[in-house]
């Protein structure tokens, strides 16, 4: 009992000496601290976003075709849609692929529209590796691009690759295709929208035959610092001397070598310049994969992000994220991410600083839109040529919410590719 008695006094006074001390370490040297809990929360966040490039490179698109030849658009607004279909698609066992040859223009919308079928789409070309990588197949001339998966659902003895670019068209036997678990996934409460694939300039277009009613969303957003990405881009894990340079529109940040940082608070907005590439000419095959691990080194949010387009007069890829099967096309001015992989050995990345959170309640209404033809039609009206028109897509516009800044609108619309950007149908039309 004296023991005790003299031990807790001293216990008590020992954790206070602890305690004072720490709290005088964070107070003397708060950059230090400041900087341990920086580098572990970026290490957490890292394994929280990233997400593998099977996901990220998911096909965003799904058409069925039932017997009949009616086609609808897919979208399943509580389950991934196209990670269950790729969940029963890796089960077959696929064999040789090999070109059909003599594919005529007839032929190939054909193919696009063949009865009782699936048609899994891409907003831009793929190639035969990436289609190895998010399928766990290992087909043989992994070089072959294409935008279009086609599963004949009746007579599944083939599947087939098809590339709107040259209309060309590849088949890859099947030996053991299990189409119950693709039917099964059909009969699912999905959200269905009337389509007809058809040519649109020079590509094919998934059609909305009539008007389509799309709800409307409000999601929390969360801005990252400009300390996170400096961290992640500009140090390394590397104790690097980073520079600062304020502006009136943006904070320029620098390693004072070959990396660079801009920040455009007002904009939501920021670009990395990286001049010490050693590797300048990439493959596409390689631009893929390199353009995803340089989305995956940004730390920007992963869970609902997805390639969605790439240009090679420029070698960009554009990665955009998706709310209930759709994509944002004004996240930021590029979507959620640009990466260019220029042939000198530069790299830029433009990205946004904002990212989805959770989802909030609103008092937004469904949005009633007209079909593409009609959209069409109203843009030649206003004397668009359609011959610039390189396709119309559903998607959402991000908007900050009139309600608070933590809150964004998004807001179903019709976005045109015309002339070489994306645009909103309406803002066109004014």
């Amino acid at each position: 009992m004296k023991i005790t008695k003299v031990l807790l006094p001293l216990g008590l006074t020992v954790a206070v000496a602890i305690s004072i001390t720490f709290s005088a370490l964070i107070w003397t040297n708060p950059a230090q601290y400041e900087h341990n809990r920086q580098r572990s929360s970026n290490a957490q966040t890292t394994e929280i976003n990233a997400r593998p490039q099977r996901d990220v490179f998911l096909p965003t698109q799904v058409v069925a075709t039932d017997a009949t030849g009616t086609q609808k658009l897919l979208n399943n607004r509580k389950i991934n849609l196209t990670t269950e279909l790729r969940e029963a698609l890796a089960k077959w066992k696929l064999g040789r692929l090999a070109r059909v040859n003599g594919v005529t223009h007839a032929d190939y919308l054909g193919y696009l529209q063949h009865k009782d079928s699936l048609l899994l789409s891409y907003a831009s070309p793929i190639n035969v590796k990436t289609f190895n990588t998010v399928f766990g197949s290992q087909l043989k001339r992994t070089s072959t691009q294409f935008s279009r998966i086609m599963v004949p659902l009746s007579d599944a003895k083939s599947l087939y690759l098809l590339d709107d670019r040259k209309q060309t068209v590849y088949r890859i036997r099947v030996s053991h295709p299990d189409v119950q678990d693709l039917r099964k996934i059909l009969k699912e409460n999905l959200f269905r929208i009337n389509v007809k694939m058809q040519w649109l300039t020079n590509t094919a277009m998934a059609y909305v035959t009539s008007q389509v009613t799309v709800p409307s969303y409000s999601y929390l957003v969360n801005q990252q610092s400009s300390d996170y990405f400096t961290t992640r881009l500009l140090n390394n894990g590397e104790s690097t001397n980073v520079t600062a340079k304020k502006n009136k529109d943006n904070t320029i940040y620098s390693d004072g070598t070959s990396r660079q940082l801009t920040i455009y608070n007002k904009l939501g907005m920021a670009l990395f310049e990286d001049y010490s590439a050693l590797q300048t000419s990439l493959s596409f095959g390689q631009q893929l994969t390199t353009s995803y691990k340089a989305v995956k080194s940004i730390g920007i949010p992963m869970e609902n992000l997805r390639y969605y387009g790439y240009s090679a007069s420029n070698r960009t890829m554009i990665y955009r994220s998706f709310v209930e099967g759709f994509p944002i096309f004004n996240q930021s001015n590029y979507g959620a991410a640009r990466i260019q992989l220029l042939s000198q050995g530069v790299r830029r990345y433009n990205f946004s600083l904002y990212s989805l959170q959770v989802p909030v309640p609103n008092d937004k209404r469904s949005v009633v839109l007209p079909g593409t033809q009609a959209v069409i039609d109203q843009l030649s009206a206003a004397g668009y040529s359609k011959k610039k028109i390189s396709s119309i897509q559903l998607g959402y516009q991000w908007a900050t919410s009139s309600a608070s800044d933590k809150v964004v609108d998004l807001t179903p619309t019709w976005y045109v590719y015309y002339n070489g950007s994306w645009k909103d149908y309406k803002q066109l039309l004014k």
